[in-house]
């Protein structure tokens, strides 16, 4: 009788263990990808484009190659930016590389 209490005893502790980690009642959620990753649309980003942005976690963080790929693509868009709002204050004429 003193095993069979044990073994009892030794699954409801297994069970538990079991549900803290989330491996049993459907803790776990839905699964991810590990490919998620979705770059910018080809048309003037807008501010809702950053909602759903997601980059791919790789050996050591964030897979370099698309962060690189945003920040560039955000730098070319924010230096035409500057040099349209430039150019609409009248401080350089169109075409001409801003002033440093």
């Amino acid at each position: 009788m003193k095993w069979f209490i044990l073994l009892v005893g030794i699954v409801v502790l297994c069970f538990l263990v079991a549900l803290v980690l989330g491996l049993a009642g459907g803790g776990m959620g839905r699964p991810t990808s590990s490919l998620s990753h979705e770059p910018l649309p080809d048309e003037p980003i807008r501010d809702s484009d950053f909602d759903d942005l997601v980059f791919d976690v790789g050996l050591r963080g964030y897979r370099m190659s698309q962060v690189d790929g945003v920040v560039d693509r955000l730098r070319r868009e924010l230096r035409q930016k500057d040099e349209e709002i430039a150019v609409l204050r009248g401080e350089q004429s169109p075409g001409q590389p801003p002033h440093e």
